[in-house]
């Protein structure tokens, strides 16, 4: 019998399932942590709004809401990647300063790949949607590559060799996590109100929903490569305390 046949099939419900399952475990501190850095950001666009246009704070801040909006996302994602490690591996969850200090080390690789994942994902939707799905499913696993495995080139191949033949299902999670963030976040930015209720709604929504999706490319990643293993080790469940590891 071959011993592949019994490890763990890679399904959009077990996904799903898993993501839920850490957002649940982990959700005070991912949501505080998200809540902090999409606070510096919606306070910065709504000093931007406030500040007279055209004048030399108008530009700084703008400069600074667009660095803020390609930097926040990041560190929020390789902080709670790393967090998940330590979950998967049955270690005590790392404290703020570790998770930051992780996300330093691979910083500007990270934001390299999440860039490359933007541009890729959103140029194949604009010009052929085909494309941009297959982009969203193969290159999903470049950011927990960078910081799970120290992957500083090919990240791209990387993640499309592990995909491979699984994309469908990858593709199918994805595009569910999507529209329960994505779906609210649009029927808000069309409607008609004000603009501090929509930046208000968005820094909830963002703090609520991007712990969610750094939980999903990492529970992929970890269904994909090491399938014998729960993505939460069975020892969590028994610690008294989970940020005291026992």
């Amino acid at each position: 019998m071959n011993p592949l046949s019994k490890l763990p099939s890679v399904t959009v419900s077990g996904i799903l399932s898993d993501a839920w399952r850490l957002y649940r475990l982990l959700f005070r501190r991912s949501i505080g942590f998200a809540a902090v850095v999409i606070a510096v950001l919606t306070a910065v666009n709504v000093a931007q709004y406030a500040v007279p246009r055209h004048t030399g704070l108008s530009v700084l801040l703008g400069i600074a809401a667009v660095v803020l909006a390609f930097a926040g996302p990041v560190i929020i994602q390789g902080a709670l990647i790393e967090l998940v490690r330590n979950i998967h591996e049955g270690r005590r969850p790392a404290g703020i300063n570790a998770l930051l200090e992780r996300v330093g080390e691979c910083f500007w690789q990270l934001l390299k790949v999440s860039i490359i994942y933007g541009l890729g994902v959103g140029l194949g939707l604009v010009l052929f949607i085909v494309p941009g799905l297959i982009i969203m499913a193969r290159w999903s696993l470049m950011a927990p590559l960078v910081v799970l495995e120290n992957v500083t080139q090919g990240a791209a191949a990387r993640s499309s060799s592990l995909v491979r033949g699984k994309a469908q299902t990858v593709l199918l999670a994805l595009l569910v996590g999507l529209a329960v963030s994505g779906i609210p976040s649009y029927i808000v930015y069309i409607a008609p109100i004000a603009l501090y209720w929509q930046l208000l709604f968005s820094f909830v929504w963002g703090s609520l929903t991007v712990p969610f999706s750094a939980y999903l490319f990492t529970v992929i990643y970890y269904r994909i490569t090491d399938p014998e293993r729960s993505v939460i080790d069975p020892a969590v469940s028994s610690w008294k305390s989970l940020w005291n590891g026992a």
